[in-house]
């Protein structure tokens, strides 16, 4: 690629302060994205110091499954370390949400050196389709493991034709 002589070397990708920007602007759209590529993050807070704890993707976000069937749409979140009172599964405005909190738990006795475990509060939202019969959805927490059940009705048509009168 011939350069052009008019065109600032700030602009040119071949400026510091260009390095840096673009560094900037890959992390802010690897932490919006979640690291999908192509804005791989450059580097981790856990990866440059050498503590895992410091890599908070877990606590921040749950892992979770969502599969089909016939007559229902299940979703499952791992949540590892958490009881079934630590969990709140919530429906407003056909949103589902699921919220929770994983409090630290370290033994008082000796100093902690490295703690790889994540801790802190989590919530995720979905849009619920509108083939869920949100009257029926139920959950269950076993071993750790959130499911979220949604039975299917039949879809309402909300258009529907209205009668004039007169007065």
């Amino acid at each position: 690629m011939l350069e052009d002589k008019n065109t600032p070397q700030l602009f040119a990708g071949t400026h510091p302060l260009s390095d840096n920007f673009r560094r900037e602007m890959e992390s802010m759209m690897s932490r919006f994205f979640g690291g999908a590529a192509p804005f791989l993050p450059l580097e981790t807070a856990a990866q440059r110091t050498g503590f895992p704890s410091l890599d908070m993707t877990g606590a921040i976000s749950p892992a979770i499954d969502i599969h089909e069937t016939d007559t229902a749409i299940v979703l499952t979140a791992e949540l590892p370390g958490l009881e079934e009172d630590d969990v709140e599964v919530e429906i407003k405005d056909r949103r589902l949400t699921l919220r929770g909190q994983k409090n630290v738990t370290h033994d008082d006795t000796g100093d902690l050196r490295v703690s790889e475990r994540s801790y802190g509060s989590f919530t995720r939202t979905m849009t619920l389709p509108d083939a869920v019969d949100i009257e029926e959805i139920s959950a269950a927490f076993d071993k750790g493991v959130l499911h979220v059940t949604m039975p299917k009705s039949e879809p309402q048509d909300p258009s529907r034709k209205i009668k004039v009168s007169s007065k």
